[in-house]
């Protein structure tokens, strides 16, 4: 036996192993409709698509359905669906799909959970839950890597660098790989190799009609464009094909952390310094703060070359200003990708928003910093992420994602854990991006969507959105899939 069928056939097993036992389903289901109307499910319709899933039908008062509904952000903990659909392999997705279309029911697709926005979850409608769909499995000659949709960042990294290969990705282990894939993929590597969408080689997808589709450079051409950063508009991926490249087991990381009188000074240097940067290396800057109000600034580089040449390259950092602390070292990449997730932990409340930055107005650093500030049991956080290398290579129309011109990201937020504050923080954060907007570009990442309306989805996409409508009519002109930065069909 080969060693991908090996694993195959051990990860299915282990799967199969963990199989809960299937509940009966004793009376009808209030549902809500893909257009927020009412609908009832009834007992024999629920039982029948229970019995066509491999995993579990979960509903209100089912053993694990309060965990199973939690999503990262802890501030749509309120939601609660009417069914939460477990799938094991491709045939449960279709299945659930079919389901959902048959009864016109509201859909959200959950892979990692990692929605900022909340929208992996739904009130009363069907979430389909891949999060059992956890395979990573290599092949080591064409260095590619197939992915479940319901695999995290943590899997994949430790995957690939035990082969001394990486998919160029996200920078919080606990991230899911399907969506931040198909919302483009920013991360450390991203000036070196790309987006992880350039990196992306092919889809298998179950479109809103139920049909799964292969998409690729070779086949559906038009929907493999789409998933390049379209996000879950077209349907539900189940199993997603990257190209790896040779890196690690080490990178090369550097820094400094300045007291907060020198915020200003070290931000505006980092964006000088990130301008001309080489494609080996990734600059991101920004504030911290924790709970006990202590704040500092930060200047950070991941390199991607050797240690020598980021030695060198680091160098101009190091000499700037008066650090409390600097440092470049070489560290175990994985722990390098894991380092974020105790700032970034699941269940608390978060409102975070990001924008594209085209052209630096030092301005944009004063309102930054006259309105951070320490505040009773909020982390306040903010980050600049430098775009441009291999990103910027790539033509603006050639991928879904359109923000190859961008120069850098800008992300402000803030999370809590006491929900009696959320309404006063979630208030503090809509204010402070008023604030920040005159500086920034009306384009942004959709994997940052956060309460952006639909009229920003629309201008964010810029040239690229009509294409998207022609897909969305395409392949899902009811818009089934429509809770994420919605497409929206218009026939």
């Amino acid at each position: 036996m080969k060693r991908r069928d090996f694993l195959s056939s051990a990860l299915g097993a282990a799967a199969l192993s963990s199989i809960p036992h299937k509940e009966a389903f004793a009376a009808d289901l209030a549902a809500v409709t893909r257009t927020g109307g009412e609908t009832t499910l009834t007992r024999a319709e629920i039982k029948e698509f229970a019995d066509s899933l491999t995993f579990a039908l979960l509903r209100p008062g089912s053993p694990r359905y309060d965990s199973a509904r939690k999503i990262w952000n802890g501030i749509w903990d309120s939601k609660r669906p009417a069914l939460i659909a477990q799938c094991a392999d491709t045939d449960d997705v279709i299945n659930a799909v079919n389901f959902a279309r048959t009864h016109d029911l509201l859909v959200a697709v959950r892979g990692g959970g990692h929605s900022i926005s909340g929208m992996s979850i739904c009130d009363g409608g069907l979430v389909i839950d891949l999060s059992p769909m956890r395979t990573v499995l290599l092949d080591l000659p064409t260095k590619t890597v197939r992915v479940g949709p319901g695999a995290l960042l943590g899997d994949l990294d430790r995957e690939t660098q035990a082969h001394g290969l990486i998919v160029p990705a996200g920078v919080v282990s606990h991230t899911g790989v399907a969506g931040l894939t198909l919302g483009g993929g920013i991360g450390s590597l991203m000036r070196k190799w790309g987006l992880t969408i350039d990196n992306l080689l092919s889809v298998d997808i179950v479109t809103a009609d139920g049909q799964l589709r292969h998409a690729s450079n070779d086949e559906n051409l038009d929907l493999f464009w789409g998933v390049r950063g379209g996000g879950g508009n077209f349907g539900v991926v189940t199993s997603f094909e990257y190209q790896a490249h040779s890196f690690g087991p080490t990178s090369i990381t550097g820094g400094c952390v300045y007291p907060m009188d020198q915020a200003r000074d070290a931000l505006e240097f980092s964006f000088e310094y990130s301008l001309d940067a080489p494609d080996d290396v990734n600059v991101v800057s920004g504030m911290t703060m924790t709970e006990d109000g202590e704040g500092a600034v930060f200047v950070g580089v991941t390199h991607a070359g050797d240690q020598r040449q980021a030695e060198r390259d680091i160098q101009p950092l190091l000499d700037f200003g008066k650090p409390s602390l600097k440092a470049v070292q070489p560290i175990n990449f994985v722990d390098q990708q894991s380092a974020a997730d105790g700032r970034n932990a699941h269940g608390r409340r978060y409102y975070i928003k990001g924008r594209h930055i085209n052209d630096f107005d030092p301005t944009l650093l004063d309102v930054l910093v006259e309105r951070w500030g320490p505040a009773p049991d909020r982390f306040t956080t903010m980050r600049f992420v430098r775009f441009g290398g291999a990103v910027g290579r790539v033509d603006s129309d050639a991928t879904a994602w359109p923000h190859r011109h961008a120069n850098w990201g800008i992300e402000v937020g803030g999370h809590w854990t006491n929900p009696n504050l959320s309404e006063e923080y979630v208030q503090w954060g809509r204010d402070y991006w008023d604030a920040l907007e005159p500086y920034t570009a009306k384009d942004f990442y959709v994997n940052e969507l956060m309460d952006e309306e639909q009229d920003q989805v629309s201008e964010s996409y810029g040239k690229n959105y009509r294409r998207l409508v022609e897909l969305k009519n395409k392949y899902d002109p009811t818009n089934l899939f429509r809770l994420n930065a919605n497409i929206e069909p218009t026939i």
